[in-house]
C-alpha cells in the first residue's frame, strides 16, 4: 500500500530554447512534471486547468502512468503558454514570458479524491490559488513551491503558504527573497522558516551546488544522478518534489529520518527530467518505485555521498555522464 497523492498546479504548453536546441508546443506545467514523477511511487490525482487545444496532449502525456486528470478542468480559453530560454550559465531561465489563457480565470477546486489524498503538493502559482487548494485538503503531508516572481510582490502571502505546508521547496535565490537574508546564508534562512506554522523542513535546490533538506536539527545533502547530457532543465524542480513526496507516499513515512532517502529519489526524477525536451524523460525512464522493506525504499545500492552536487553541472562545465 501507499498513500495517495494530489497535486494542484499549472498545465501549460511550453516553447523552450536551450543551447542544445529548441522545441515548441511541449506539454508542461508544475502539475504535469510533478504528477509524472510522483506516479512512479503512488497514485496521483492532478488538479489544474487546460484548454481544448491541449486536452489530447495531456491525455497522451499521462497515458500509462498512475495519474488521474479528472480534476483538470477543460476551459474554453487556450491553455497557458510558457516561453523560455535557458543559457546553461546560471541554471535558471535567461528569459521567459507567459500567456495566461485559461490560468487567468482558474480557481482550484479539489475533487473528493484529491481533497482526501494523504499527500498534497501545490506547485508554483499565485499564492492565493495555493491557499485555496490547501484549505480544501485533508492531507497529512503538504509540500509547496514558489517562484521569485510571486515572492517579490507577495512575500507575506507566500510565507502564509509555507506555514501551512510541511515541506517547502525553494532555490537559494527564492529563499533569500522570502527571508531577506543573503543567498549564501541559505542554511540560516531555511532554519528560520522551520517551526513557523506546520513547516518542518525546507528542501533547498541549489542547482550546481547541490540539493539539501534542512530541518531545525539537521542538514542533509545528496548528490546528483549523472546524465549523458542536459537538454532541457524545465521541470527539474517539480520532478524533484514529485520524487521526494512520492517516496514518502510509497514508504508511508514523513519523519525527518526518511528525508535523505526521499531526496535521493527526488534527484533521480530530476535527472530523468533534464535529458529530453519536455517531460518525455520522466515517461520513458525505468520506474524507481522500489520495493518497500521495513518502511524504507530498498534500491539495492549504496546512498550517494553527503557532499552533494546538484542535478546540473557547474556553470561552464559539461554534464557528468551517466555511468549505469
Amino acid at each position: 500500500m501507499a498513500w495517495d497523492i494530489a497535486v494542484a498546479g499549472t498545465v501549460t504548453l511550453d516553447d523552450v530554447v536551450t543551447p542544445e536546441g529548441s522545441a515548441s508546443g511541449l506539454q508542461g506545467g508544475s502539475a504535469v512534471y510533478f504528477a509524472l514523477a510522483a506516479s512512479r511511487y503512488a497514485h496521483v490525482d492532478a488538479v489544474g486547468t487546460v484548454g481544448a487545444d491541449a486536452v489530447e496532449s495531456l491525455r497522451e502525456t499521462v497515458a500509462g502512468c498512475d495519474v488521474s486528470i479528472d480534476g483538470v478542468e477543460v476551459s474554453p480559453l487556450p491553455t497557458m503558454h510558457w516561453y523560455a530560454r535557458h543559457d546553461f550559465l546560471s541554471w535558471v531561465t535567461a528569459a521567459e514570458r507567459t500567456e495566461e489563457g485559461a490560468y487567468a480565470t482558474w480557481r482550484p477546486q479539489l475533487p473528493r479524491a484529491a481533497a482526501g489524498a494523504d499527500v498534497l503538493f501545490v506547485g508554483s502559482m499565485r499564492p492565493d490559488l495555493q491557499v485555496r487548494a490547501v484549505e480544501q485538503s485533508r492531507a497529512r503531508l503538504i509540500g509547496s513551491d514558489s517562484m521569485s516572481v510571486y515572492i517579490g510582490g507577495n512575500a507575506e502571502d507566500v510565507r502564509s503558504v509555507a506555514e501551512a505546508s510541511d515541506i517547502l521547496f525553494l532555490n537559494r535565490s527564492e529563499l533569500s527573497g522570502l527571508t531577506g537574508l543573503d543567498a549564501d546564508d541559505w542554511r540560516e534562512s531555511a532554519r528560520a522558516l522551520c517551526g513557523r506554522g506546520r513547516l518542518r523542513a525546507v528542501v533547498v535546490k541549489a542547482g550546481p551546488l547541490g540539493a539539501a533538506v534542512v530541518t531545525p536539527s539537521s542538514i542533509t545533502k545528496r548528490a546528483a544522478h549523472p546524465v549523458e547530457a542536459v537538454l532541457d532543465p524545465t521541470g527539474a524542480g517539480d520532478s524533484l518534489a514529485g520524487g521526494f513526496l512520492g517516496a514518502c507516499a510509497r514508504a508511508e513515512r514523513d519523519d525527518d529520518e526518511f528525508f535523505g532517502t526521499a531526496l535521493e529519489e527526488g534527484l533521480r526524477c530530476a535527472a530523468d527530467a533534464i535529458v529530453a525536451f519536455g517531460p518525455a524523460g520522466l515517461r520513458h525512464r525505468t520506474s524507481t518505485a522500489h520495493l518497500v522493506e521495513g518502511g524504507t525504499l530498498s534500491s539495492g545500492r549504496t546512498p550517494a555521498a553527503d557532499d552533494g552536487v546538484g542535478v546540473l553541472p557547474p556553470p561552464g562545465a559539461s554534464a557528468p555522464r551517466r555511468t549505469h
